[in-house]
């Protein structure tokens, strides 16, 4: 068990205290190697600022001005994922870098402890990132908001994301990317349903072998998701093209939906295999098709190529 190390409260924030400055170089190291295109200086003072600090020299000389920090493992859930989303927040914005791509390199970093990051961690943060930037939480019947629809052939649990729209309602649900139902069987249950991230976006539909001997996982669009090669995971831009494969396969149906049933359980237990718990790139593309009626997940990924560009 690692040095417990709580944070405290100073002035408008929550200030990390650490032992020794191991943690902050091993992850300044990591996350320098991660986006090679920005200075090592520039990744200290983020993790400088991330942690509570004017820069990476208040940093090296405060760390210890108060009891070590509580490690991520032994936090409860809930206060390790907010750690998290903190985190994520401060360094995307201080290095002018998307949150999904800081929130991929966050858990390596081990910057505040050493706990493994589950799906669910990752998805928990990752719509708590988006709630506190691009789709805000509102009450009421509007873009971003989880509905559910009361008509038959719809199940009652079910959970739809409210895309814009001019007329009708448009939706994306875990097989829909567009979807429409009118506006009456729209219903908004008071008591507030969970976010989530829909397997259209995260969850691969197949898998290409590839002649250079690597494997790509695709989506239910066919966009690339997952490079494995020499037993290391690629996170791949979605608009990556993908050539030169010998054999594509896909997780078999059984006559349900593919991300319902044995194809979900089979595409899961493949991510398993490789260790994969973090979210494709791809999922990154659900703020913008809230905002946007007219555009499909293929035209998304290619906006968020361009946003990624000028980031």
């Amino acid at each position: 068990m690692g040095t417990p190390f709580s944070s405290a409260e100073k002035g408008d924030g929550i200030r990390f205290f650490f032992p020794n400055l191991t943690r902050p170089k091993k992850a300044a190291k990591h996350l320098s190697a991660a986006f090679p295109e920005i200075s090592l200086s520039g990744v200290q003072r983020a993790i400088a600022v991330a942690c509570g600090y004017r820069d990476w020299h208040e940093l090296e000389i405060s760390h210890t001005a108060a009891e070590p920090s509580i490690l991520d493992e032994h936090l409860p859930e809930g206060a390790f994922r907010e750690r998290a989303v903190t985190l994520v927040r401060s360094l995307g914005a201080s290095l002018n870098i998307l949150d999904g791509d800081v929130q991929s390199a966050l858990p390596d970093m081990r910057l505040t402890g050493n706990r493994a990051f589950t799906y669910e961690d990752h998805e928990a943060i990752r719509t708590a990132c988006w709630r506190a930037g691009p789709i805000p939480w509102k009450e009421g019947r509007h873009p971003g908001v989880i509905f559910r629809i009361k008509s038959k052939g719809f199940s009652k649990s079910e959970p739809h994301w409210w895309r814009r729209s001019t007329s009708a309602v448009r939706f994306i649900d875990h097989s829909a990317s567009n979807g429409v139902c009118a506006t009456f069987e729209a219903v908004v249950p008071r008591t507030r349903m969970a976010d989530f991230i829909p397997r259209r976006l995260w969850l691969p539909y197949g898998w290409m072998d590839i002649e250079d001997g690597s494997r790509v996982l695709f989506s239910r669009d066919y966009l690339p998701l997952w490079r494995i090669a020499d037993g290391k995971v690629e996170r791949l831009m979605p608009t990556t093209e993908v050539h030169a494969y010998r054999d594509r396969q896909w997780f078999p149906e059984s006559g349900r939906p593919w991300s319902y049933g044995p194809a979900r359980e089979a595409a899961e237990r493949m991510l398993a295999e490789y260790g994969i718990t973090a979210l494709p790139r791809l999922a990154d593309v659900l703020p913008i098709l809230i905002q946007d009626e007219h555009i499909d997940v293929k035209g998304a990924a290619k906006v968020l190529d361009g946003v990624r560009e000028l980031a």
